[in-house]
């Protein structure tokens, strides 16, 4: 090999190996591999436990630490029911009766009640919640208790076993309820520990649910059956006068607003086999036709505003005998929830996700919806004023 080639390789050598050395320097990094990209490799089985993958966790920006959907799953249920507290809501445990509290976005639950009662079936609150009466199964028999929670426990109080009905007054201790009586029902009035009874009056009538929305008016709702007539009674405590206000409705629901002055009520369509919602003011006695259809006890009044309503409404309301076929679950609604203006005739659909809604009530402060899922029982918050 002559002397000028050798030196024009040795050259070409020198300058592959330069151009090499200046590409490894000078080249993009290499996508990660997966366990570079998510990975962490935790110690061997055995040495200080795991030896499973375990994904690397980012660190959430303020809003995504900080926000929950306005819609969210407070307890999977089932539920027998709740009320609405000042922290969020209360509740009772279908199951056992176990009593807790959660805050309306899932925060502080807290357990209120250990006491087991199973076969739960009916159930109403006190105002303040610290209290209900309870209807439940026991040994194939009804039993109704006044129940009072004192230390994560339950204090309680054997009332009538053949108790029809009742409620709590408004805005103070004292329950009535309906026992039967050979000519129809009588109305008592007592404190919850079933104390300073009071025999208010006797009644023509005996299956009527009680509503007690205002301190000197106790209503009567005939038991809902798209199959009969509904009728709605008032009874005046401080004039002892009973007045009829709805009559011969077929399926009649009814809600009643905050303070008592209006209601929302549902009437079974016998044509279409479907339920109508109309408001009914007590102090006109006039009725407005909201153009919807859907059941009264899928709506709620807002607290700030009675022309206001939200209601779980489905589109596409199947046919069928109402509100017997619902109650019974041979027919099941897809429910979205709607806050109705039924002065102005607006309506703004508030969640996508369809439910069969069974209860439903607002917060105390008005800003989140409460519900329950007729078909698993579970417990629903959705925040409606940000």
């Amino acid at each position: 090999m002559n002397k000028p080639l050798a030196i024009g390789l040795i050259i070409f050598f020198i300058l592959v190996i330069a151009g090499g050395a200046i590409w490894l320097t000078m080249r993009p990094a290499e996508e990660p591999t997966t366990t570079e990209r998510g990975t962490i490799l935790r110690f061997p089985f055995g040495l200080f436990g795991g030896g499973e993958e375990e994904p690397v966790t980012t660190t959430p920006t303020p809003t995504e630490e900080g926000e929950k959907p306005a819609l969210l799953l407070l307890d999977s249920g089932p539920i027998e029911s709740f009320t609405p507290t000042q922290k969020g809501v209360r509740y009772i445990s279908k199951q056992n009766g176990h009593v807790s509290e959660i805050g309306p976005r899932g925060e502080e639950q807290t357990r209120v009640s250990n006491t087991t009662i199973t076969g739960i079936f009916d159930s109403a609150w006190s105002p303040n919640a610290s209290k209900t009466v309870l209807r439940y199964l026991e040994s194939g028999n009804t039993r109704t208790v006044s129940a009072e929670f004192v230390s994560t426990s339950t204090r309680a109080v054997v009332l009538p076993q053949n108790i029809i009905s009742f409620a709590f007054a408004p805005d103070r201790n004292r329950i009535a309820y309906l026992v039967p009586t050979s000519a129809g029902s009588r109305l008592i009035a007592a404190d919850p520990d079933n104390t300073k009874q009071t025999e208010t009056t006797n009644l023509p009538f005996k299956d009527f649910d009680i509503f007690w929305p205002e301190n000197n008016f106790v209503y009567f709702l005939s038991r809902p059956s798209g199959s009969a007539g509904g009728f709605l009674f008032r009874y005046s405590i401080s004039a002892g006068t009973l007045d009829k206000i709805l009559d011969n409705l077929a399926g009649l629901q009814i809600k009643f607003s905050a303070d008592g002055q209006k209601l929302v009520y549902s009437a079974y369509d016998s044509q279409f086999r479907q339920p109508r919602l109309y408001v009914y003011n007590l102090k006109t006695k006039e009725t407005a036709n909201i153009q919807l259809l859907g059941l009264a006890d899928k709506c709620v009044f807002s607290k700030n505003n009675q022309n206001k309503i939200y209601c779980g409404l489905d589109r596409n309301l199947p046919a069928s005998l109402y509100p017997d076929d619902w109650m019974r679950g041979a027919v099941s609604t897809n429910d979205l929830v709607w806050e109705i203006d039924s002065a102005g005739g607006q309506r703004k659909q508030l969640a996508d996700r369809g439910f069969d809604i069974e209860q439903v009530a607002l917060s105390e402060d008005g800003k989140f919806l409460y519900f329950t899922e007729k078909n698993n029982g579970s417990l629903w918050s959705l925040r409606i004023v940000n």
